[in-house]
C-alpha cells in the first residue's frame, strides 16, 4: 500500500512540475521561431561584416573551381595528349554550338514576342501619345527653344555642333555665320 501512495504521489509532483515548468519556458515554436530570428540576424551581420572584395572572391572561387576541377580531371585522365587535346576541342566545340543554337533560339522568341505585341498593339485600336517635354526634347538632340539651349556665350561642344545647327535649320556652320553677317 505504501508503495501505490508513493507513485501516486510521485505522479501528482511529476504533473505539478510538469505545469510549472511549461508555464515558465517557451513553447518548442516559440524557440524555433527565435532560433530563425537570430540565425537570420547573424547571416545579416556576417554579410554587412564582410568586404566587398570577399564577396567578389567567393563568386570567383564558384566559378574557377569547377572549371578548374575538370581541367584537372581531363589533364589526369589516362589518355594521350593527342586524344585529349581532340576531346577537349570537341568539347568546346558542342559548348559553342549550343550556346550558339540557344542564342538563336532566344533571339527568335524575342523577336516573335515583339511581333506579337506589335499585333496586339495595332488590333487594339489605342493611340499612345508619347508626352512631350523640355527633358525628353534636350536628351534626344533638339534642344531648341528649351531650358537646354545654349544661350550668350556658351560653348557647344563640337561633336554637337552639327547636330545643333540642324536642330536650328542650318546646313552648315558657314550658313549661320552669313545670316549673322546679314543680320
Amino acid at each position: 500500500m505504501k508503495v501505490s501512495k508513493l507513485i501516486n504521489m510521485s505522479k501528482d509532483h511529476a504533473q505539478d512540475a510538469f505545469d510549472t515548468a511549461k508555464d515558465y519556458l517557451p513553447s518548442p515554436h516559440d524557440l524555433a521561431k527565435s532560433k530563425k530570428e537570430t540565425n537570420k540576424k547573424f547571416a545579416m551581420g556576417v554579410a554587412k561584416a564582410m568586404p566587398e572584395n570577399v564577396k567578389r572572391m567567393e563568386l570567383a572561387k564558384l566559378i574557377i573551381l569547377p572549371v578548374a576541377g575538370v581541367l584537372a580531371g581531363l589533364l589526369l585522365a589516362p589518355k594521350s595528349g593527342k586524344e585529349l587535346r581532340t576531346d577537349i576541342k570537341d568539347k568546346f566545340t558542342d559548348v559553342k554550338e549550343t550556346s550558339m543554337e540557344k542564342g538563336q533560339e532566344l533571339k527568335e522568341k524575342g523577336t516573335e514576342k515583339v511581333q506579337d505585341l506589335k499585333e496586339s498593339h495595332n488590333k487594339s485600336g489605342i493611340e499612345h501619345k508619347t508626352p512631350r517635354s523640355d527633358e525628353s526634347e534636350s536628351i534626344h538632340g533638339n534642344v531648341h527653344g528649351t531650358p537646354a539651349e545654349p544661350t550668350g556665350n556658351q560653348t557647344i561642344p563640337a561633336d554637337k555642333l552639327d547636330e545643333t545647327l540642324d536642330d536650328l535649320g542650318y546646313g552648315s556652320e558657314k550658313e549661320l555665320l552669313e545670316e549673322e553677317k546679314n543680320n
